[in-house]
């Protein structure tokens, strides 16, 4: 009987451990984050930007849509919304080209609302008006000239109430021309 008694207690032990290291993996904390952020630029399409317009230079402004998804397939809906609480923008010279514009980031505050099946519409600030009077962009002025680019903008997000950062990020081509 002391032998059954004793695999028995081994067995029960041997459940607690498998439980337990079951509840951590499992951990249900705030902290987690249960949704991924998906983001289009400009619909998936190459993006065109006239470096003058009429003599007059422009930031381009770019549509971005937003959308949440759950984290895996355990999750059956969103648990919150998101806040988009930055972006960077990285370019690199696909053209042949030497030169490229400068990184930059932004602070932004684009809500996310938990209901997001249908895309949620943004603009991000792409070129900027130091970007245009550079002097990679400024030369193709009044020209046919044109210069290629691929944008890479990485956006930061959170789910309100948590400390961990929910990171996506989009890329498009960019022709940059005066269109005169």
């Amino acid at each position: 009987m002391h032998k059954r008694h004793s695999v028995s207690v081994a067995a029960s032990a041997a459940l607690l451990l498998f439980a337990a290291i079951g509840f951590v993996g499992c951990d249900d904390t705030d902290e987690e984050g249960r949704v991924t952020v998906n983001v289009t630029l400009n619909e998936g399409g190459p993006i065109e930007s006239d470096v003058t317009d009429g003599g007059v230079i422009f930031e381009d402004f770019i549509p971005a849509d937003f959308w949440l998804r759950p984290f895996n397939e355990f999750i059956t809906a969103p648990r919150g919304d998101v806040i988009v609480e930055r972006y960077r923008v990285t370019w690199v010279r696909t053209d042949g080209g030497s030169g490229t514009l400068s990184p930059h980031e932004e602070e932004v505050n684009i809500y996310l609302p938990i209901d997001a099946s249908m895309p949620i519409g943004s603009v991000v600030r792409l070129v900027t008006w130091a970007d245009k009077t550079g002097p990679i962009l400024a030369p193709l002025a009044g020209t046919t000239n044109t210069i290629v680019m691929q944008v890479t903008v990485e956006f930061t997000c959170r789910e309100p109430g948590t400390t961990s950062e929910i990171k996506t990020q989009a890329s498009a081509t960019v022709h940059f021309a005066d269109t005169l």
